[in-house]
């Protein structure tokens, strides 16, 4: 019975499948041939959840679902300027701020100031409103009725991130990663063998010696890269392992083809003149080959030679923010033409407007937004009680 390769537990099929590459990066290839259900949680809430972390900046902007289609992560309490937002799972901002306040004032009245992203956000914080004043949803309107509002729209200040990727835990969860690829190649009883013994010290407690020595970062672009965007996307991960006549194994892991590492598995002593690589397309984690070394044959002697330059490097970061902004722009403009359309009560885009006045209405409306998007100036859209109350009672009429 194989046994798994970092410890004597036995593989047995109530073993927890280990995914290859992270479901956190999309993968969706899974063993139960390598790593028993112990040491998988162990690395799961530790070296795994590491390299998640470091990612979740760029699942953010890109909408980079996990392999089992789970969306990414929220951003919370980003900070923008004065601003504190959260960017939700699709990479929209939301300002973080008090829905609403109520303040006494010496005369018996109060201030009510209500601060929402829409009427229908608005009408959820009724009742709570309500509640405090100690008054019906109905009396709330009448105070909403007297008052005035503002819908206003504006870019926030620019968000900084701090992207890191690699260092000791997040190298460990590529190593393992790597080395549970090449089981599928050359078996559990070889990767177990002394050749295997340091790169599997590494991955189980770390070793700054290994590291030094064993792993190297790699900002060359692969000989077929362009081939593998084709197939995979711009985005694609990739974990190639090669070994040549002498047994000396090399893994070359590339992260949303931004950044690389070069792993020596074995100096000596593997299964020879073997190749095994699994691809992935983290913008359709539905797109992935566990048999593209078939196809893509790279030359030994490029993945034992890694380079690393910080121009290139920077250039291949400098790719992906072009990326978030050639797509992210689309999306905003149409949300804002969306947004409009509801303002006058259209709300599919294959609704006929045959009234040209409201046609040209709606046109100057969006040019102006979009204007506006575009000189970063704010959107400001001024109501009166009435109006306001009028937005609410059809948030209010909505079935939940």
């Amino acid at each position: 019975m194989e046994t798994c390769i970092f410890c004597d537990n036995s593989l047995t099929s109530d073993t927890k499948p280990e995914h290859i590459l992270l479901n956190a990066l999309g993968g969706r290839k899974t063993t139960t041939r390598a790593v028993c259900s112990e040491c998988n949680g162990a690395f799961g809430s530790s070296i795994d959840d590491e390299i998640a972390q470091q990612v979740i900046v760029l699942r953010n902007m890109l909408h980079l679902n996990s392999g089992s289609g789970r969306a990414p992560p929220m951003l919370k309490n980003i900070e923008a300027g004065s601003d504190v937002l959260n960017l939700t799972n699709d990479g929209r901002p939301e300002l973080v701020a008090k829905p609403f306040t109520i303040r006494k004032l010496e005369d018996g009245r109060f201030d009510l100031e209500i601060k929402v992203k829409s009427p229908d956000e608005a009408a959820k914080y009724i009742p709570h409103i309500a509640a405090q004043l100690g008054c019906t949803n109905q009396q709330v309107l009448e105070i909403l009725s007297s008052g005035t509002g503002t819908l206003t729209e504006r870019k926030p200040d620019t968000v900084h991130h701090n992207l890191s990727f690699g260092g000791a835990l997040a190298l460990r969860s590529v190593a393992k990663s790597s080395l549970v690829l090449w089981i599928l190649a050359a078996g559990t009883t070889d990767v177990k063998s002394p050749s295997y013994d340091d790169v599997r010290h590494f991955v189980l407690h770390g070793d700054e010696a290994f590291n030094k020595a064993c792993i190297r970062l790699d900002s060359r672009h692969l000989p077929q890269a362009d081939e593998l965007k084709r197939r995979f996307g711009r985005f694609f991960n990739l974990i190639y392992v090669k070994s040549d006549d002498a047994g000396r194994i090399i893994a070359h892991f590339t992260l949303y083809n931004i950044i690389s590492w070069q792993i020596v598995l074995a100096e000596a002593g593997g299964i020879p003149n073997t190749r095994i690589a699994l691809v992935s397309n983290p913008l359709d984690p539905a797109i992935w080959s566990d048999s593209i070394a078939e196809d893509i044959d790279i030359d030994f002697a490029w993945l034992d030679g890694p380079d690393h330059d910080l121009v290139r490097a920077r250039e291949r970061l400098d790719a992906t923010m072009r990326h978030y902004f050639e797509t992210e722009t689309p999306r905003e403009l149409h949300r804002i033409a969306d947004d409009v359309f509801a303002g006058y009560g259209i709300v599919s885009e294959d609704e006929p407007i045959s009234d040209p006045e409201l046609l040209n209405k709606i046109i100057c409306d969006i040019s102006r937004r979009i204007a506006s998007h575009a000189l970063n100036l704010p959107h400001v859209e001024n109501l009166t009680g009435a109006e306001v109350v009028a937005r609410l009672k059809d948030a209010l009429s909505k079935p939940d």
